[in-house]
């Protein structure tokens, strides 16, 4: 089968700060099998200037001048090269040019969230088109499912859940003592000082300021408690915005107590997560998965997050981590802090239990996924295809 799949055109494949979305189509095509060709449409990059080929996959990269002249650039080389099956990332309107082009080509939509189907992002006439062209949808979560179905009046035959996955050995070998010790050593944290660790974008969805607000009262109760904020505004990004001088102001009570790390590439967080003895995901939107949450557990730390959108769907409450509404975090995480501290055996259980749920989430079992829905999209194209031979 030959697979083409489009990144939305902004960062790079493979990612180099660390985009999600792009993360995501590096990952699981490194899972597809070399009896399927992979095309991955992306864009050029100071990383990586020319398209290149490696294994099965064939990178394919323009300059991005905007999503219609990358599109368009794509759409040429699509014609000359033509897929059996087309895979947008996150871009719906990619769509509507796509079937004008290539009505005999399946073209599945992959939703990382619900942003890029907003009517901010694309008029509810156009993601009308999109959901009757589109041969399928795939979400990451059962919620993120839920959403477009009500939303977007998708057939439920028409959207397939498949979840993310994460590769455990990094974030399982990434524990060199020495490492871990001047990495600690560098950011100012002595050996008896426990770590809650964030690590993401700062900006007001993600909760940094619930978190903020809830440490203040573990501080308050734990002399050795720290704070380690690991992450920018953006990918690759330390913009100084209005709501990251909100986290400082909110922060410069505590003092040394708090320390904010600039934004780091994905391929060194998982030292980073080493640090933390355990990690908080405050998030106070509907999530469609968190990935962070996944990251965390695969390096054995327990989670503290909240049951927002598909957040459930990964963490399992009480047993890999504990799932807490932002509004009562500031009176529930003193507790489980200190519970996790006074009874060291709990804190270890969970972070195994953690590290044997993130294991059921793999990036082969995403690609199989893809892959599962790919084939039967084609087979019955194939078959309709030899009813109108029959027919003629």
């Amino acid at each position: 089968m030959k697979i083409a799949i489009i990144s939305p055109g902004p960062f790079s494949v493979p990612p180099v700060n660390g985009s999600s979305v792009e993360h995501d189509i590096d990952e699981v095509t490194k899972r597809i099998g070399h009896e399927h060709q992979v095309t991955i449409y992306t864009r050029t990059c100071a990383a990586y200037p020319r398209s290149t080929t490696e294994d099965n996959r064939r990178y394919v990269r323009y300059r991005y001048d905007g999503p219609s002249a990358y599109l368009q650039k794509v759409i040429r080389d699509i014609r000359k090269n033509r897929p059996d099956v087309i895979m947008v990332e996150n871009r719906p309107r990619y769509v509507l040019a796509l079937k004008k082009n290539f009505p005999d080509i399946p073209v599945f939509v992959n939703m990382h969230s619900h942003v890029y189907a907003s009517k901010r992002m694309i008029s509810r006439q156009k993601m009308k088109r999109v959901v009757r062209l589109s041969d399928g949808f795939f979400t990451n979560s059962h919620f993120l499912r839920s959403h477009f179905i009500k939303s977007h009046n998708i057939p439920e035959q028409k959207i397939h859940v498949v979840h993310l996955g994460v590769d455990v050995t990094p974030y399982q070998f990434a524990g060199d003592d020495e490492k871990v010790k001047r990495l600690r050593k560098k950011l100012g944290l002595q050996d008896d000082q426990r770590v809650l660790f964030y690590a993401g974008r700062l900006m007001r969805a993600k909760g940094v300021h619930v978190l903020l607000k809830a440490f203040r009262q573990v501080s308050r109760r734990d002399p050795k408690a720290r704070l380690l904020i690991v992450g920018g505004t953006g990918y690759g990004s330390n913009r100084l915005n209005p709501y990251v001088r909100q986290l400082k102001k909110l922060a410069k009570p505590l003092g040394k107590k708090v320390k904010f790390v600039n934004f780091v590439p994905s391929a060194k967080m998982p030292l980073y997560y080493q640090l933390g003895d355990i990690v908080a995901t405050p998030s106070v939107w509907k999530e469609a998965f968190c990935r962070v949450n996944l990251e965390a557990m695969a390096s054995g730390k327990p989670v503290i997050s909240t049951p927002r959108g598909g957040i459930g769907e990964v963490v399992a409450d009480y047993s890999s981590g504990f799932l807490v509404p932002p509004k009562e975090w500031s009176e529930a995480l003193p507790v489980i802090w200190k519970v996790l501290w006074d009874m060291p055996d709990i804190r270890l259980e969970m972070g195994k239990r953690a590290l044997a749920r993130a294991r059921q989430f793999s990036w082969n079992a995403t690609a199989q996924g893809y892959i599962h829905v790919f084939e039967a999209a084609i087979g019955k194209q194939q078959q309709a295809e030899r009813q109108l031979r029959r027919a003629s």
